[in-house]
């Protein structure tokens, strides 16, 4: 049977675990139910169906809650799928937003779905395999910030923050390099100033 000392060889606190990560323990069904008993109990915490986490306890705070990024990644890797920040999660990222996205939004080969974590939202939205080409997060998180912007709203502001950005990289060639494959806009914005 499953209990907490199992959980605890396995996971760190604040780590994110899934119904399969046990089911060598036993039926997908056990698991299923030992994990909810736990999380009723208040062992582990439950983010969505079939999605807990081993809790860190803060002494003011309380239980502190994995963001939506490392649910997101958790998801990604369980799935064996590509991922990719989008719209303000991009641009907050960037250091172009100081927005924090209620809604945060990844493109990705995986399953599309939407994921509700306490008053925030994890939505994953299906696209092309040419949107996820470019193999670099520093890279996508440039383009897709830039798409949310919007080709006719970005600022000279924002363009210099993006070059500090890739100059204070140590991957600037290979930014450079994955950038040749973004939007003509985007080539013209970054590549020409």
């Amino acid at each position: 049977m499953l209990d907490l000392e199992t959980i605890k060889k396995k996971f760190n606190k604040g780590d994110i675990f899934f119904i399969s990560d046990f089911t060598e323990l036993g039926s997908y069904e056990a698991v299923r139910k030992s994990l909810q008993r736990l999380a009723t109990e208040d062992e582990i915490g439950r983010i969505a169906k079939g999605i807990y986490f081993l809790p860190k306890k803060h002494e003011r705070l309380g239980t502190i809650f994995p963001h939506a990024e490392q649910i997101a990644e958790a998801i990604a890797m369980r799935d064996k799928a590509r991922i990719i920040p989008t719209g303000i999660t991009a641009l907050n990222k960037l250091g172009l937003s100081t927005q924090i996205p209620l809604k945060a939004v990844y493109l990705t080969d995986g399953s599309a779905r939407q994921i509700e974590v306490g008053n925030q939202t994890i939505q994953f939205k299906k696209t092309n395999p040419k949107n996820l080409s470019i193999d670099h997060q520093l890279s996508n998180l440039i383009i897709q910030a830039l798409k949310a912007i919007g080709e006719k709203n970005v600022t000279d502001e924002q363009i210099e923050k993006i070059e500090k950005v890739i100059r204070n990289s140590q991957e600037q060639e290979l930014i450079y390099k994955n950038l040749r494959n973004a939007p003509v806009w985007i080539r013209k914005l970054i590549m020409t100033k």
